[in-house]
């Protein structure tokens, strides 16, 4: 009877509280992405652990972890998350269009350019309120298998789920240096020449990095990686301050190349053409607003991002699917 009494005390809020925590792993992260205090956190988690007579989390230093139990009650609040997000939905196709909230979760290299895409789709269709949830590939694949966002912006795809890709444009990746850089004016550089240079990279769970990697890999070239960061601006200073080169998606450095900040090194066999995509799981309906913003990025993405980037085209056409309406 007492876990019948806890389900009926249990909150939404509550529920949030603990994803968020789990999520993260951290009190103080989930603190911050539901703007709440740390004791508010600690609070909250210690009233559904006493009331379920069992420890959610153990505390390792500054992180928590999940304990067995704390798995378990995990996967039914996403379960119930989920089903309360696609009542939500149904709700919004009601409305029409032009209401509800759309989210879309995007890797961190897009944030370059989807809030002109979103500029402009706001201008068609004003009344739609869109959340953003940015984080790397691996953390967006998370969102998008746990129904946490209604579809995805990003580059290397996953092939473990049942999900809908659509390319909409184009993705190149390059070699980048600071203009005082030794290869800064060189050309048809030889792969084999970063072998001898110091290279600034993206953290694990990056599609950038593992974007970087297969063509190293690919090569047998063996690079040292003297700095790595989860910042792509961090990176831009690093680069500018001269303290190695770096692989990139061109879309996050258009400034610093048009002002002269940073040059795209002449690296043989690169730019590396990738695509963008639009990324949503099948099994998850989808709303009227996430239909009509899917189609705003098949029809009009690629023209967007030409406009912003005009200098940049795929080396290789064959690395862009044919988009799917």
């Amino acid at each position: 009877m007492k876990s019948l009494q806890l389900l009926k005390n249990l909150t939404m809020r509550q529920i949030r509280v603990f994803s968020a925590a789990a999520r993260h792993g951290s009190f103080s992260k989930a603190a911050i992405e539901l703007n709440l205090t740390g004791p508010a956190i600690s609070m909250q988690i210690k009233e559904m652990e006493s009331d379920m007579g069992v420890s959610l989390f153990s505390r390792v230093g500054r992180r928590v972890e999940l304990t067995t139990a704390g798995e378990y009650f995990l996967v039914y609040t996403r379960r119930i998350a989920a089903t309360l997000r696609e009542a939500e939905t149904m709700l919004a196709k009601l409305k029409g269009t032009q209401e509800g909230t759309l989210t879309i979760g995007l890797v961190s290299t897009a944030k370059y350019f989807l809030p002109q895409l979103l500029s402009r789709f706001k201008q068609e269709h004003f009344g739609i309120q869109i959340k953003l949830e940015v984080r790397n590939r691996d953390q967006m694949v998370a969102l998008l298998r746990d129904g946490e966002i209604d579809m995805a912006i990003m580059g290397r795809t996953p092939n473990d789920m049942d999900t809908r890709i659509e390319a909409f444009a184009a993705h190149p990746h390059a070699f980048i240096a600071s203009p005082a850089h030794r290869l800064a004016q060189e050309q048809s550089v030889s792969p084999l020449v970063l072998n001898q240079m110091e290279l600034i990279s993206r953290e694990e769970g990056s599609g950038t990095r593992a974007i970087m990697q297969r063509f190293l890999g690919e090569r047998e070239l063996t690079p040292q990686v003297t700095m790595e960061m989860s910042s792509n601006e961090s990176i831009k200073q690093a680069v500018i301050a001269n303290l190695g080169i770096s692989f990139v998606s061109l879309h996050t450095v258009g400034m610093e190349v048009k002002y002269g900040e940073i040059v795209v090194l002449d690296i043989e066999e690169t730019p590396i053409a990738r695509a963008w995509h639009v990324v949503a799981l099948n099994r998850r309906p989808q709303s009227k607003a996430a239909e009509t913003f899917r189609y705003f990025v098949l029809e009009h993405g690629a023209a967007i991002l030409d406009e912003l980037h005009p200098n940049l085209r795929p080396t290789q056409k064959n690395d862009l699917p044919r988009k799917s309406l």
